[in-house]
């Protein structure tokens, strides 16, 4: 079910991102075509029909650069060259058995029958790579540039023109002078169209609406990416997703298909310097999108491949920043070339991605596919064939969109893995806190059942050998001596009788039972003050008579190593035990001494105890500190909050 919920994903996303191209391409009329230097016009109405290109045969004279007035009725007109189709190239065109060069000039002309109607027509005339002047009916309505027969002479220029043609119903005569001498092939690179200024000005706008649309997509892609690696600067691939996107706007906002976007900023931009920015920006991205995809597989793209195509980059930058516009073309040819390999090396690791189970790997290889139709179909346009509609937008918009959608996955199976390891270790921590609960039960169990041994068992053997040694110590004993050892052996017997009972009651005090934890805290600090010689008191303020926590066994035990450290490392005149309860329902329990403090009793050997009383806190959720006292000495406060119902009889161990 996943499987085919992606699949049907990945269909809707491919109808939305093709659905703006097939509104584009259909046509409810078939466009005429120029045949032999006439373009037929009289059965397409502009107002209904749209507006239409002048593609076709036009009259080509090669190396003349003629004007109107050369073709005027009444002198012998210039023989064309033959009949060339534009868009297109004059090189490669056979002329007289020899192919013709990129470089040179020549002159087009079209001939259009009449237009239905009278109206105000308009020409629009996007990047001629050349210098160029178009006359209508005699009239000069549009010119790129200086025309010349040299590199010297000429000056190139492109520019996007909207030309007013006036339309009297009558036939239109259209001369195009163009010279080439900066860049690898003359000739025009897009159609000619001609439609009403409004539907001209409408296709232009739209142009730009898009490119709007699809920059500020990827300014909004370029911060996002950015501040996801700022807060994670592990995650590098979001970091060259970013400049990615920026270089895509670069290079989108410098180019033909958003008829240069940046002019809509920048008024009086050089458009050597755009063009150099547009042709740079597209190995600089290239570069970036290897680092991209290396950084989430570095198993399958290679560092020697990345480092390959970071020195071609550089060549290429380096051509482009340094050598004239026909060389950077010249080079522009070989580096496409190379690009298509890198491509298929770029598909066929994607493609070994997807088939090992990637993250993403399926939108990166969608993704990819329409970058490549994209870029290639844009340069190839410009070196191969031509094209009067470009899908550039449209598929950097596909990659865009499956690269952040591969992002989006990685970062959502990631997240997912997370919360299940959060949810096992938690599963596996409430597992493991309580089967240390179950310990320490087992361990007060145990502690309990040893002390009632003792208590029932060998204490009371003690007790009856004692009575019977004081018995036969009061009866006449004929051998001399042997009265004395009776004595001596009774009174062994009474102290290790005290020392069981002390044994007895360090394991489990008889008394230690829900609410009667005051009285075996007092008889702690009875016997540690007998056996030690040290003052210990104890004081207890309870509001709850008699106290029902829980968790009084743990505080006991808690108070019992504190006094037992304070005894052996303190060195203590005195020690104050006190049991509080106040209106806050907070249970304390403070074990204060005035022996040497911590600080010089760091350098006794020990430290089990405090971690024993720690541990015991943490999981009764108590709260332990342990700090110097003002008075000098050492006290060691725990408290916990009392539940609400202190009836509960339910007690540890």
């Amino acid at each position: 079910m996943p499987q085919v919920r992606q699949a049907r994903l990945l269909a809707a996303l491919i109808l939305l991102i093709l659905l703006p191209c097939l509104g584009c391409t259909g046509q409810d009329k078939k466009m005429p075509v120029a045949e032999r230097g006439v373009l037929d016009l009289s059965e397409w109405d502009v107002a209904r029909d749209g507006p239409v290109a002048l593609n076709g045969q036009w009259e080509f004279y090669w190396d003349r650069l003629l004007a109107p007035e050369d073709f005027k009725p009444d002198l012998a007109p210039p023989q064309p060259s033959g009949f060339m189709n534009l868009p297109g190239t004059w090189k490669g065109q056979m002329l007289h058995g020899q192919p013709l060069p990129g470089q040179g000039q020549a002159t087009f002309r079209l001939r259009l029958l009449p237009v239905p109607g009278v109206c105000q027509l308009a020409l629009r005339l996007i990047s001629i790579h050349a210098a160029y002047r178009l006359w209508a009916d005699g009239k000069l309505v549009a010119q790129s540039g200086e025309l010349g027969r040299s590199s010297a002479t000429e000056t190139p220029h492109r520019s996007l023109v909207l030309a007013r043609v006036a339309s009297q119903g009558k036939p239109i005569d259209l001369v195009l002078q163009v010279s080439n001498h900066a860049f690898r092939r003359g000739g025009l690179l897009y159609p000619v169209l001609l439609g009403l200024q409004d539907q001209l000005e409408l296709i232009h706008s739209r142009i730009w609406s898009w490119g709007m649309f699809f920059v500020g997509s990827l300014l909004i892609m370029t911060v996002y990416h950015l501040v996801l690696y700022f807060l994670k600067r592990k995650e590098s691939s979001t970091l060259y997703f970013s400049l990615g996107c920026l270089l895509l706007v670069c290079y989108y906002v410098t180019s033909d298909p958003s008829d240069w976007l940046i002019n809509l900023f920048i008024l009086k931009a050089d458009p050597e310097t755009l063009q150099k920015i547009s042709v740079i920006s597209y190995p600089i991205m290239s570069s970036c999108a290897y680092r991209f995809y290396r950084s989430l597989y570095p198993l399958e793209f290679l560092l020697f491949v990345q480092n390959l195509c970071d020195l071609r980059n550089i060549a290429f930058i380096l051509i482009v920043l340094t050598q004239p516009n026909l060389v950077i073309y010249t080079a522009l040819y070989w580096f496409a070339i190379s690009t298509v390999l890198f491509n298929c090396y770029y598909m066929l690791m994607l493609i070994i991605c997807v088939r090992r189970g990637r993250d993403g790997a399926r939108f990166l290889l969608l993704g990819y596919l329409s970058f490549s139709a994209a870029t290639l179909s844009e340069i190839y346009g410009h070196i191969i064939s031509f094209s009067e509609r470009s899908i550039l937008l449209f598929g950097f918009l596909a990659f865009v969109l499956f690269q952040a959608l591969a992002m989006a996955q990685r970062f959502a199976n990631a997240f997912t893995a997370v919360e299940n390891l959060s949810s096992d270790l938690r599963t596996e921590m409430d597992e493991r806190t309580r089967l240390e609960r179950e310990i320490i039960n087992v361990s007060e169990e145990e502690r309990r059942r040893l002390s009632h041994d003792l208590h029932d068992g060998l204490c009371q053997q003690l007790v009856g050998t004692r009575v019977r040694c004081a018995a036969l110590a009061r009866r006449t004993i004929a051998e001399q001596g042997m009265a004395e050892e009776v004595t001596e052996i009774a009174s062994l017997l009474s102290d290790s009788v005290g020392q069981a009972y002390d044994l007895s009651r360090g394991l489990w005090p008889v008394e230690l039972a829900p609410g009667e934890v005051g009285s075996s805290l007092a008889e702690l600090a009875r016997r540690v003050s007998r056996s030690t010689g040290i003052a210990v008191q104890y004081r207890e303020h309870l509001s709850c008579s008699p106290c029902r926590n829980k968790h009084l066994v743990q505080l006991y035990r808690i108070a019992q190593e504190s006094v037992t450290n304070a005894v052996k490392h303190a060195h203590p005149g005195r020690v104050a035990i006190s049991l509080d309860c106040g209106l806050d329902r907070r249970l304390t329990l403070a074990v204060a001494d005035d022996g040497i403090g911590r600080r010089a009793a760091a350098g006794s050997p020990g430290g089990l105890g405090l971690r024993i009383m720690a541990y015991r806190a943490r999981m009764i959720g108590a709260l332990l500190s342990i700090e110097d006292a003002e008075a000098g000495g050492t006290r060691v406060v725990c408290s916990l909050v009392c539940p609400a119902d202190k009836t509960s009889e339910d007690a540890d161990g």
